[in-house]
């Protein structure tokens, strides 16, 4: 495995980190039940800022998912190969998007069938 590569598993490792404890930052601010207060402006913007925080949740625990899919692909060799057609994936590809599965072809093509 190329050298360069170790530089994005650090990264990698660093965004595994870095999205734990934003998740965990996350389960701090919520209330057990939102809604149930004397004001219905309060309430209101108690139920959107729970509904707000469970959506970024989700979205940083796929991106933690992917990230950890990733390492885990560090660990049988298969980093930087696409998971649809075996070939390597594009250096810059990688560098911007260190936990991306798919080379440019086959995320084109994933991109027109959705």
């Amino acid at each position: 495995m190329p050298r360069a590569y170790d530089e994005l598993k650090v990264r990698l490792e660093r965004e595994r980190d870095r999205l734990a404890q934003e998740i965990r930052d996350l389960g701090t601010l919520e209330q057990e039940r939102p809604g149930y207060g004397n004001h219905m402006a309060d309430d209101a913007t108690e139920v959107f800022e729970q509904t707000w925080n469970m959506s970024v949740r989700e979205s940083l625990q796929g991106t933690l998912r992917d990230v950890e899919a990733a390492l885990s692909r560090f660990e049988d060799n298969t980093y930087g190969s696409c998971t649809e057609c075996g070939s390597a994936i594009e250096w810059g590809r990688l560098k911007t998007i260190a936990h991306t599965t798919l080379c440019v072809e086959c995320a084109r093509l994933r991109e027109r069938k959705a």
